[in-house]
């Protein structure tokens, strides 16, 4: 396989930590761009941060005012001068087809389709619904432990295509390595699951009862609000009161990447004692 030196936006975060781990298990090298070497709105130090670079990888953070459109055109601008030669933008969450007038999202719809023009070989490669490791956030966890219920804004009985970070890495570092024609990859969980069998992978894993409670989206925000804060918070539940009143649509079979992990691999190997 293909080694390379892979620029990583946000390798200290959720993210990017598991995605800059799974390239190193690849054999590429990891260069981590966090803020303080890569300022997303200083196009000249983004310069820096790609020069010598074979392929970068962009995660956008968690940014909900117009901040974060003028980051993803200050990444595009800096991919265009660079001339770094593959690129993989991963938007951490489905993506409609077009702009939905909030920042948060329309700055990833925005980095999404103007790739391809600034980079030779792009791909847009994120996942089909919501990370696994969203439910072993603190909040998360503490009302497993404390209630015995895992609570998200999502129906019980609603198959949903949760994956996983790891998963989500292989085929980044697969598709940097192979380098296929640019596309737009999104990666599932082995199948799509209901919020009552996550709930008991989850019992099987803690030793304990454990059921499913859907929350609304503003009850999620009041539920992460102390990790996150206010602004983060309200941003959160506003993405999801818009995919509740506007799903988006399923992808092309041909552009869906089932991952290998299932939901009781995956909660078997989490921590559900912290």
């Amino acid at each position: 396989m293909t080694q390379l030196i892979v620029a990583v936006h946000g390798a200290t975060g959720t993210q990017g930590t598991r995605i800059a781990r799974r390239l190193r298990a690849a054999g590429h090298h990891v260069r981590p761009l966090s803020s303080a070497s890569a300022d997303l709105t200083d196009t000249a130090a983004l310069l820096r941060a790609y020069d010598g670079a074979d392929a970068v990888v962009v995660h956008l953070p968690q940014v909900f005012d117009p901040l974060a459109v003028a980051q993803a055109e200050s990444v595009l601008a800096a991919l265009g001068k660079a001339g770094v030669p593959r690129a993989v933008f991963n938007p951490g969450m489905p993506l409609p087809p077009g702009p939905v007038g909030a920042p948060f999202v329309d700055a990833r719809v925005l980095l999404g389709d103007r790739l391809p023009e600034r980079v030779e070989h792009s791909w847009v490669i994120g996942p089909a619904g919501p990370y696994l490791e969203n439910l072993l956030q603190p909040w998360s966890v503490r009302r497993v432990l404390r209630h015995g219920e895992l609570a998200y804004p999502l129906p019980p009985q609603a198959p949903v295509p949760w994956g996983t970070l790891d998963d989500v890495g292989d085929v980044i570092a697969e598709t940097l390595a192979q380098a296929p024609p640019s596309a737009r990859l999104i990666v599932s969980g082995p199948e799509a699951v209901t919020g009552d069998r996550l709930a008991a992978a989850v019992a099987a894993a803690a030793g304990r009862p454990v059921r499913y409670a859907q929350v609304g989206p503003a009850e999620y925000g009041r539920l992460i609000e102390p990790v996150v804060g206010a602004a983060a918070a309200a941003g959160i539940a506003a993405v999801y009161e818009r995919d509740a009143a506007a799903p988006s649509p399923p992808p092309p079979p041909g552009l869906l990447r089932p991952g290998a992990t299932t939901v009781e691999e995956w909660a078997a190997q989490a921590d559900w004692t912290a």
